[in-house]
């Protein structure tokens, strides 16, 4: 059986559209501006890694199906989410 992953859109969800906008294969938009996932399980993809880091309401989560647990982060994703947020500077 090969791995797949649940994607889910939790209520925090503030509709910016990001997810939708960077994958449009794994999310839509609803009338009612409501974020979907994509029906159903998901092949793994580093893009999706990406969108949930980009979410700026942390409301996306992935599920491996075959363990139950939160799919983690790949360590590079991390890095350029850190590159990606402006540091404050104090002089």
């Amino acid at each position: 059986m090969s791995e797949q992953w649940r994607i889910t859109v939790q209520k925090t969800c503030r509709r910016s559209g990001i997810c939708a906008a960077a994958a449009p294969r794994y999310f839509s938009v609803g009338e009612d501006h409501r974020t979907r996932p994509a029906a159903g399980p998901v092949d793994p993809d580093p893009e999706l890694i990406d969108v949930v880091e980009a979410c700026p309401a942390e409301a996306i989560t992935l599920t491996d199906l075959a363990t139950g647990r939160p799919v983690a982060a790949a360590p590079e994703a991390a890095v350029r989410r850190e590159q990606r947020e402006p540091r404050e500077v104090r002089p």
